[in-house]
Order: structure tokens, then C-alpha cells, then sequence
């Protein structure tokens, strides 16, 4: 659902107006030693970062807890060494690795690409712990070195890397913000602003930067609250993404990429003889199946003449039949037992059939020609190619080729 006009401006007022509140109460508390040596203000990061983790957790904001876990652990390699060449090494990862995560979209927090980033969370950690150990003078010196030929030590304890690297990630984020009046970027780019002044106070020896930390996490938990959470729309038979996903995965493809067609073979007649509730059956029976395909592939439903897509980036229409064989002689051999009620003429219950019901499936494949070319031109490609297979027996694989070339069309047992 989109936010209504005056709804988005509140939002986007909030996320400009709240740090403005917050980043001055964490810096008079930092800089106040009364304030800031209190055990209660020791315990607030720790407090305030678990919590914005917990609330990514739950959720499912996966940038919220990769962020949290960024600042966490940048905290607690600052608290755990005193080595220079330490902080300048995290004062390059932090705003890298804050201003990525940001940018990118969103994902879960329990998922393969959340994996993927914490992992490299992670690595990079036992980078910086490795860096601890050795403490290479070498690395020291190259992090230390200066862009351009200006001293800022004096004024700035921020080596010239981490400086650029936090200037290139605020205009980014400044830019998208004023481009998309998104309360998230809004929200980072103050983040970036609190984890510079965490890194000026610990690296100036003003004060722990601890409170900077905490401000910068809570404005990330601001930003994701405040950001409209992202709308799926999944088929009501199926379960498996629809046309609109459909629609917004095909303007994000790499420069090459297969679309599989795939449709039940004489669908109609088995919906006539088996009726509504067996052949939707049959299509979440089918479409299960399709998940299983490898190759990385995402499956849709479009609805449209009961036909499924598949989407296989970075692949070959070769390389995507191969992937559908498997799953089509996996789905020839399978059978689907069902339950249906019987009813008399009059409507009453005349008890409950069992029965087995089996099918098999057509699929035609193309790829995309040339970089840039019409997703949905390859798409009706593939269905060309779909109708092909049909022709030629069903149960088949058709691959759409050159137009010199014509369709190839594989029959049914034969290995793509």
C-alpha cells in the first residue's frame, strides 16, 4: 500500500528532525565526564544496540541487524585495542561497509543473502583480529597515508581514506534521500554523521565514542520503522510469487539471463474432469516442484493460461534446460493423491473419493540476444517456444533459438 502525500512528509520530517535531537544529547553526555562515566551510560549502548538487533530479528529487516552488528563490533574493537593501525582500519570498514548496507535492498534477516553479508561481516572481523595480532607496520602506514597533500591530524584523527569514504557515502545517501524522500537514507546518512563523531571522540581521546554508537544504531532503527515495508504479492493457489513480482524482478536482470515458460499439459481437461478443487491442487503440486529446480532460479505464477515462469540470471537457455530436464522428469514420475468429496444430485454428501492423479509438463526457453534487450520480448520467445513443445507431443522442452536457426525441441527422456 502506498503512504499517503502528508503520511510520507511526516515520516521524512521525522528522520531529518530527530537526529538533530538525539546527536546533540549524545555528545553533551560524551563530552560531560559526570555523565558519561555513570554505569548507566556504559550500559546504553550495549542496551540500545541489542534491542535494535532484537527488533531487526523480529522484524525481519536484516540492513537493521547487519548494521547494529557493524557498529557493535567496530565499538568493541575500539574498546579491546589501543593499536592506531586498528582504528584506522575500522574507520575505513565503517562507513564501507554502513553506507553498502544501506543502499542495498532489503533482505531478511534469516536468509541466504543475509548470510552472505554476515559472513563477510564476519571475515572482515577476523581480518581486523588477525591485523591485532601481527600489527603489520606496513598496513599501518598505507591506511595512514595521505589522499592529498594536507595535514588534518591536527584538527581530525581520521586518516584521509576513512575521510573519503565517509564523504563518498553521505553524498550518496543525501543524493538518493532528496532523489526518493526515503526516511531509510534520511536515516543512514545521519548514521554515517554519528559514527564519524563516535570515531573523532575516540580517536581524539576526547572520550569513548560509545554513545555516538548507540545514537547511530538508534537512528538506523528509526530509519527501518519509519521506512514503508516492502509490499509481496504471492498468488492465492500457488503461494509462489505473482505477476507483479514478476514484473519488478524483470527490470533488475544481469545482461544475461533464460525465462523458462512452463504450463500443465492439457490443463483444461484435467480441470474439466477433476474439477477446481484437484487442479489447484495440482498447481501447488506443480509449482512445489519448480522451487526445487537449481541453477539459483526463481519461480512465478502469472496466472495467465495457468503458466509459470521461471527466471534463471546469469544462465544460458542450454544451461536453464538442463536445470527444467530434471525437474520435468521429476514431475513425469510423480503422482498427487487426492480427496474429493462426492455430492448427490440434490447436493447432499455422498461420501469421499480417493484417487491418484498424475501429470507432466511443457517448458519452452530463451534467453536474452543482446545486453539491453526487451525482458518481455525474451518472454514471448519463450512462449513461442512453449507452444512449440506443445505441439511436438507435450511433456517436452522447446529452446527458442535464432531465427535462423529455428527452435530445438527436446523430446520427453532425452537429457538437455
Amino acid at each position: 500500500m502506498t503512504p499517503r502525500p502528508e503520511e510520507a512528509t511526516i515520516k521524512q520530517s521525522v528522520a531529518l528532525i530527530a537526529p538533530a535531537l538525539l546527536l546533540p544529547i549524545a555528545a553533551v553526555a560524551s563530552l560531560s565526564p559526570g555523565i558519561r562515566d555513570s554505569l548507566a551510560i556504559h550500559a546504553t549502548p550495549l542496551i540500545v544496540l541489542g534491542g535494535c538487533a532484537l527488533l531487526g530479528i523480529v522484524t525481519g529487516r536484516g540492513r537493521l541487524l547487519l548494521g547494529v552488528l557493524v557498529l557493535g563490533l567496530t565499538m568493541s574493537a575500539l574498546i579491546n585495542s589501543g593499536s592506531r593501525t586498528i582504528f584506522h582500519a575500522v574507520a575505513l570498514l565503517l562507513p564501507v561497509n554502513l553506507g553498502l548496507i544501506a543502499w542495498l535492498g532489503e533482505t531478511r534477516a534469516l536468509s541466504a543473502r543475509g548470510a552472505w553479508w554476515l559472513g563477510v561481516i564476519l571475515l572482515q572481523a577476523g581480518a581486523v583480529g588477525i591485523i591485532e595480532l601481527l600489527n603489520p607496520s606496513s598496513l599501518g602506514a598505507t591506511l595512514a597515508r595521505p589522499i592529498v597533500d594536507i595535514d588534518t591530524n591536527a584538527w581530525l584523527p581520521l586518516p584521509h581514506l576513512a575521510l573519503f569514504a565517509f564523504a563518498v557515502m553521505l553524498g550518496l545517501h543525501l543524493v538518493r534521500f532528496v532523489r526518493g524522500r526515503s526516511p531509510l537514507h534520511a536515516a543512514a546518512a545521519w548514521a554515517l554523521v554519528a559514527s564519524f563523531l563516535a570515531l573523532d571522540t575516540a580517536g581524539s581521546g576526547a572520550g569513548p565514542g560509545d554513545l555516538h554508537f548507540a545514537a547511530a544504531g538508534m537512528l538506523l532503527a528509526l530509519g527501518t520503522v519509519l521506512e514503508p515495508a516492502a509490499v509481496f504479492h504471492l498468488d492465492g493457489v500457488t503461494g509462489l510469487p505473482a505477476s507483479l513480482e514478476f514484473n519488478k524482478v524483470v527490470r533488475r536482470l544481469p545482461r544475461r539471463y533464460a525465462l523458462a515458460c512452463v504450463t500443465i499439459d492439457d490443463f483444461t481437461s484435467f480441470r474439466t474432469e477433476q474439477g477446481p478443487e484437484v487442479s489447484n491442487r495440482m498447481l501447488r503440486h506443480i509449482g512445489q516442484a519448480l522451487k526445487k529446480v537449481g541453477g539459483g532460479a526463481r519461480v512465478f505464477y502469472l496466472m495467465r493460461d495457468h503458466e509459470f515462469v521461471v527466471v534463471f540470471k546469469r544462465k544460458s537457455a542450454e544451461l536453464a534446460a538442463r536445470y527444467m530436464s530434471v525437474v520435468r522428469r521429476a514431475i513425469e514420475k510423480s503422482t498427487l493423491d487426492v480427496a474429493v468429496a462426492q455430492k448427490t444430485k440434490s447436493g447432499a454428501k455422498a461420501g469421499v473419493v480417493r484417487r491418484t492423479v498424475a501429470g507432466t509438463i511443457s517448458i519452452g526457453i530463451a534467453e536474452a540476444q543482446a545486453h539491453g534487450a526487451d525482458p518481455f520480448k525474451v518472454l514471448r520467445d519463450a512462449e513461442e517456444a512453449l507452444t512449440k513443445a506443445r505441439a511436438a507431443g507435450m511433456n517436452r522442452i522447446a529452446v527458442h533459438q535464432s531465427s535462423a536457426q529455428g527452435t530445438a525441441v527436446q523430446a520427453s527422456g532425452l537429457s538437455a
